[in-house]
């Protein structure tokens, strides 16, 4: 089912660039995205629930921990799809893009989507690398869309950091792929997530620490972890709105997958938590130059952006604790998922209505467009990790499981958040609420952006509260057990 998946979305991809009218462009679009969605939801959520048995083979691994990702990917492509038909569409009514543009954008969102699927479904970590890389490659003609100065600026700096990034992680792949050799592996074995796994202590420590580095130093870059997160903020506040939320709902956890599984491979290698330095450090070096950027943003997209730093680097600060702090990970990953990209959804509304993405330029959002405020107003509170968000779960959970080791960092990412909630809080309630005029002929009504941003509140909610129930809390940590062992 794998490869008919991929067909799906690869004739997709193709099938856009053939048609003539703009709007059967937006119609096939949506159509291919849901029947590649469903078939991946037939594929996934089955071995996610444990109706059917993980399993493997030389090109693909379907445990829980790729359904659950596989799923989330699904998900916000379908989503990101169905916005982009009025998203889009409305750009074309008003002359911002063309009709060649529109076959571009949805070409290379199919070809994004499958780039996302190889590589969270991938057992080869060179195809795993490749996928990661084709994330790069059809991406980035995304962020420059709009051919401005500053989306191409941001293409330019996304590709060359990234791919830099990227080929520092494939060092780091051919490094196992050497420490396996030695230690008797051979053929496709030397590259299978399975096989590293499995024979991880006869890799010498050596080599899998410094095979580690270059992993989490260049995939780090895709996460968008501190320092090497400068491409971020600019890629995702030219991007178009839909792709904004790919990027910060699913990319950057997609990239911090690849992360995990090499730390649990090498972490078996060493006996040993050695990894949890890495995350530990880089994880609060994220969080606390998000509150120093927070407070002098004036571009909501970027403020968001910001954000998406901050929360990858509490996964990451994470997984460096105890195993607790990997369930407080997996909670958090799939929280932010639904959460950032519902934002990044309702900001798209923001800017087709104000036509702007500074602060100060937009008010009155309440009185113009209130279902987009009020949707937008409780995804900020969740975001903040309000309850009951499911980032509340989270990240109670999280200082729970640091305060006993590093109360001294615990303290330092509480005075952080604070300041980031206030920072984001600041911003938006003067945008939404203040110095609004109700005009009647203004009033913009339910759309099916709204009802894609509702139900991903709905699910977020859900999850929250299922996620504090025993069913709930074996469920995550079923997740956290395979991506450990990988089918041990």
């Amino acid at each position: 089912m794998i490869f008919i998946i991929l067909a799906v979305l690869l004739c997709a991809s193709l099938a856009v660039l053939l048609i003539a009218n703009e709007k059967n462009i937006r119609m096939v679009s949506l159509a291919m995205a849901v029947v590649g969605g469903g078939l991946v939801f037939a594929l996934a959520l089955p071995v996610l629930f444990g109706f059917t048995s993980s399993w493997s083979s030389q090109l693909v691994l379907v445990d829980r921990f790729s359904s659950l990702m596989a799923s989330l990917v699904a998900f916000v492509y379908v989503a990101a799809t169905i916005v982009s038909v009025r998203y889009i569409g409305h750009e074309y009514k008003e002359g911002i893009l063309n009709r060649d543009d529109a076959r571009l954008y949805f070409s290379l969102l199919h070809l994004f989507a499958l780039s996302m699927l190889v590589t969270v479904l991938t057992n080869n970590t060179l195809l795993m690398w490749i996928a990661l890389e084709g994330t790069t490659l059809s991406s980035t003609f995304l962020v420059g869309l709009y051919r401005k100065k500053t989306s191409v600026e941001a293409a330019w700096k996304y590709i060359i950091i990234c791919t830099t990034g990227i080929s520092l992680g494939l060092i780091g792949i051919l490094l196992l792929g050497y420490g396996s050799r030695l230690a008797g592996l051979s053929g496709a074995d030397l590259f299978l997530l399975t096989s590293l796994q499995n024979n991880a202590p006869l890799i010498q420590d050596g080599i899998a620490k410094l095979a580690f580095v270059f992993l989490f130093v260049g995939f780090g870059a895709k996460v968008g972890l501190a320092p090497m997160h400068t491409w971020l903020p600019d890629a995702h506040s030219k991007a178009p709105s839909p792709i904004s939320a790919l990027f910060s709902g699913i990319l950057l956890n997609v990239a911090l997958y690849a992360i995990m599984r090499f730390a649990f491979v090498v972490n078996g290698s060493l006996q040993s938590d050695w990894t949890s330095h890495f995350f530990l450090f880089f994880g609060v070096a994220s969080i606390v130059l998000s509150a120093l950027m927070m407070l002098v943003q004036t571009n909501y997209k970027r403020m968001l952006a910001y954000s998406s730093i901050e929360h990858m680097g509490l996964i990451t600060f994470a997984l460096g604790l105890s195993p607790l702090g990997a369930i407080a990970s997996v909670i958090h990953m799939i929280g932010h998922t639904f959460t950032k990209s519902m934002l990044f959804f309702g900001a798209g509304e923001i800017l087709l209505n104000w036509k702007t993405t500074t602060v100060e330029k937009v008010r009155g959002v309440f009185a113009e467009d209130r279902y987009t405020a009020i949707l937008f107003i409780v995804g900020m509170l969740a975001i903040v990790a309000m309850p009951p968000s499911a980032l509340f779960v989270s990240e109670y959970t999280m200082f729970v499981a640091a305060l006993s080791k590093y109360p001294v960092l615990a303290l330092i990412i509480l005075v952080s958040l604070s300041v980031i909630a206030y920072a984001m809080l600041r911003l938006i309630v003067p945008m939404l609420f203040f110095n609004g005029k109700s005009d009647e002929t203004k009033k913009h009504k339910w759309n099916s952006t709204h009802s894609v941003m509702c139900l991903q509140l709905i699910i977020l909610f859900s999850f929250a509260a299922w996620v504090t129930t025993a069913s709930g809390l074996n469920f995550i940590q079923g997740i956290v057990v395979d991506a450990v062992y990988i089918l041990k």
